[in-house]
């Protein structure tokens, strides 16, 4: 199966063509050594969400990381992203996620 491609990523998250082509180079390599053919069928469509999850956090670092807020009554806080690689952190981070969960196959133990 093919690994992914810098057009198929832009396909799903067109904001990320401003990325650094270096950023693009080192993601999308690091991705086809991560997800490889043992995801079969979902070889590819996982390495693009991957892919697009890492370039989004790099995207955010690139313009200074990625602000957030958050309001309880009148308490506000504003934060910057964590910088970690938690999936949760990006929608392409949540469906990596999701198909990951949909591959991996479950084991049973039977004792006689």
């Amino acid at each position: 199966m093919a690994a992914t491609t810098k057009d198929n990523v832009l396909a799903i998250a067109p904001e990320l063509e401003t990325v650094s082509q270096d950023s693009w180079d080192i993601v999308l390599a690091d991705v086809a050594v991560q997800v490889g053919a043992n995801w079969g069928r979902k070889q590819e469509m996982a390495q693009r969400y991957l892919a697009a999850h890492r370039l989004t956090l790099i995207a955010g670092t690139e313009k200074g990381g990625q602000v957030t807020s958050e309001r309880t009554g009148d308490v506000a806080t504003t934060y910057a992203s964590s910088g970690t690689d938690d999936y949760s952190e990006t929608v392409y981070g949540r469906e990596f996620e999701r198909i990951r969960r949909g591959t991996i196959a479950g084991f049973m133990t039977v004792t006689p």
